[in-house]
């Protein structure tokens, strides 16, 4: 037979990071074209990976149930080869974006930093 014995342990206490004052305006991304862009960089870089993938991945399953067709085939070859075309370009023009920022002086291909300055709790919409 087993008994559990319970205690009362104090585990101090919680105590907030800041200054305890509640700031309902967006700061950081909305304040800045290089937060805007990094944002708009950041969420069309992840919408091309995945349009790769499902592109990619729809040849490949159109090639595997070709069944032989070599007309099927060849189409499934050119969605896949479109497919990895489309994301050379994607990684092309994202280092041409850093060349861009490094030239003008701003990190362009930084979305974690915008985000991470953004307020979730706002209601203030961001004005351009």
């Amino acid at each position: 037979m087993l008994i559990a014995a319970t205690q009362d342990v104090s585990i101090g206490q919680f105590q907030g990071a800041g200054t305890g004052v509640f700031d309902p305006t967006i700061t950081g991304a909305c304040n800045s074209l290089e937060g805007i862009i990094s944002l708009i960089l950041g969420f069309l870089t992840v919408l091309a990976g995945l349009a790769f993938l499902l592109y990619f991945l729809f040849g490949a399953l159109q090639w595997t149930l070709a069944g032989g067709d070599e007309g099927k085939v060849e189409t499934a070859k050119k969605q896949m080869t479109n497919g990895a075309i489309g994301l050379i370009i994607v990684i092309i023009s994202y280092g041409i974006m850093a060349v861009i920022g490094g030239a003008l002086g701003l990190d362009l291909l930084a979305p974690g930093t915008a985000i991470n300055a953004l307020n979730p709790l706002s209601t203030t919409p961001c004005k351009l």
